[in-house]
């Protein structure tokens, strides 16, 4: 009988079985060294797009903490001319108060009543003068009630001159400038 030795070919085959399985294994390996690479890839696309996002948003920060800045020195610019424009007119109504005060006094005394001196201290005003005649002078006092400049009007002195027949005279009351 004829024998024929088959092991060499199954070792062939077990060679050419050996080979594609390193060949299966190395295409395997590079499939996967490529699919890290593209993976790689697509996250630092990711990181350097996220990067550029957080770049952009500090640079808007940054612009904005200026404009907050800027905001914050016009706001108390503001204040400043505000309380400057308060002074102006606390200083307008001071200034117009006493001729406005003046004006009422020389519409409302009477003919037949002088006044000498005028002094103001601390809102309080003295009115000193002369009257021809004590009705004269009650007339003048209830005008000043009636003012809307004068308030607690109080008669502090009032005699008569033996002399001439005149009555001399001191007003005392509060003075408000602002009405």
């Amino acid at each position: 009988m004829i024998h024929i030795n088959l092991l060499p070919v199954r070792a062939k085959k077990k060679r050419e079985f050996g080979q594609q399985l390193l060949v299966l294994f190395g295409l395997v390996v590079v499939a996967a060294l490529i699919g890290n690479y593209f993976w790689y890839r697509q996250v630092d696309d990711r990181l350097t797009q996220v990067n550029r996002q957080i770049d952009s948003t500090r640079a808007q920060i940054t612009q904005l903490e200026k404009t907050i800045g800027e905001v914050k020195n016009i706001t108390q610019e503001k204040k400043a001319l505000e309380d400057k424009i308060k002074v102006l007119d606390t200083l307008k109504k001071g200034r117009t108060g006493p001729v406005k005060v003046l004006d009422e006094i020389s519409t409302i005394i009477p003919p037949r009543v002088w006044m000498n001196d005028y002094g103001e201290q601390a809102g309080v005003a003295t009115l000193r003068g002369f009257a021809v005649a004590y009705d004269d002078l009650s007339t003048f006092a209830q005008k000043l009630k009636t003012s809307k400049f004068f308030s607690d009007v109080s008669i502090k002195k009032a005699s008569q001159k033996t002399d001439s027949g005149s009555v001399d005279w001191e007003i005392t009351c509060r003075v408000n400038y602002s009405a």
